[in-house]
């Protein structure tokens, strides 16, 4: 590995290393199981607006949405944007969440509906979320392949990427969860929004990427959507939506503010703070393939963000 890799991995090696120690200094109020599952219900508006923005922003925005935006240009956006949709049908339900008062979204299918769906929605976040897991490690070994120049292989990234957040969470619950999301989420918003110039000036400004990219790029539906472009974009939309109302880490959240109301105002903040992030990650890598191909250099779309 050549100097700039060793800096790029010493600098994350050791922020992870901050959050591990402060993880475990927080594990040691741990005492009860609100402590491990909610956080003794103590989360004020700030903390849960930014592990909210940690909740949902991840690999599927950085690498896979960066990935689409790079093919499919702006109607690259239909796709978050169906979870702002979501986030704004939360918003009126949030503050009755917390009242509700417990741990998972199975409490709210027995009340609602009986045992047999809580054991239904059991099963089906179980499915839902080993897959979901299954993609945020084969992001964390991507991730730490690029980092490392290809020294730390894939495979080897994503058990790495698995020990570290298996034994992370289960030390400290949603007290580890919440505090380390506080930085993580400060970092995502402040590093796209200061990175949004500095790409624009390098791809010769707002007007100078059309010229250079093709028109497809620009357009509401993407002739890359196929045959019938708009049904696939409001596909796209409804699925993100829908994915994200299941959550169960969002509705834990929810039920580990310090009051309803707290609840309520950080979802009206969170949504802001995601269309934020998911609108500058698709200007992010429009532009920077805009960029690419004008100088000819072959990047990786999965790494363009």
């Amino acid at each position: 590995m050549d100097s700039d890799v060793w800096v790029f991995a010493g600098v994350i090696a050791a922020y992870f290393g901050v959050l591990t120690v402060l993880n475990f200094l927080r594990a040691r109020r741990v005492k009860t199981q609100d402590d491990m599952m909610v956080a003794g219900r103590t989360l004020s508006m700030w903390v849960i607006v930014f592990t909210l923005i940690c909740t949902w922003i991840g690999s599927g925005t950085f690498i896979a949405g960066a990935e689409y935006a790079y093919y499919a240009g702006w109607s690259s956006l239909w796709m978050p944007a169906g979870a702002w949709i979501g986030i704004l049908v939360i918003y009126f339900l949030a503050a009755k969440i917390r009242t509700f008062g417990q741990y998972t979204v199975g409490d709210i299918l027995e009340v609602r509906y009986g045992p047999f769906a809580r054991v239904f929605g059991a099963i089906a976040i179980t499915i839902a979320f080993t897959t979901i897991v299954a993609y945020q490690f084969r992001a964390g070994g991507y991730i730490l392949n690029v980092l490392t120049d290809g020294a730390v292989s894939v495979a080897m990234g994503q058990v790495l990427a698995a020990i570290f957040v298996v034994l992370f969470t289960s030390i400290g619950g949603m007290v580890a969860v919440a505090y380390t999301d506080l930085p993580n989420g400060i970092v995502i918003v402040l590093a796209c929004i200061m990175a949004t110039p500095f790409v624009l000036s390098a791809a010769g400004g707002l007007e100078h990427a059309s010229s250079v990219l093709p028109a497809g790029h620009f357009a509401v539906f993407s002739s890359d959507f196929g045959r019938y472009p708009a049904a696939k974009a409001l596909a796209y939309a409804l699925s993100t939506m829908l994915l994200l109302m299941g959550i169960q880490s969002m509705y834990q959240k929810f039920y580990a503010a310090r009051t309803p109301r707290e609840a309520k105002a950080a979802v009206g903040v969170w949504i802001l703070g995601t269309i934020v992030v998911e609108v500058v990650v698709i200007v992010i890598a429009v532009y920077a393939t805009s960029y690419a191909r004008e100088n000819g250099l072959a990047w990786d779309p999965r790494a363009v963000v």
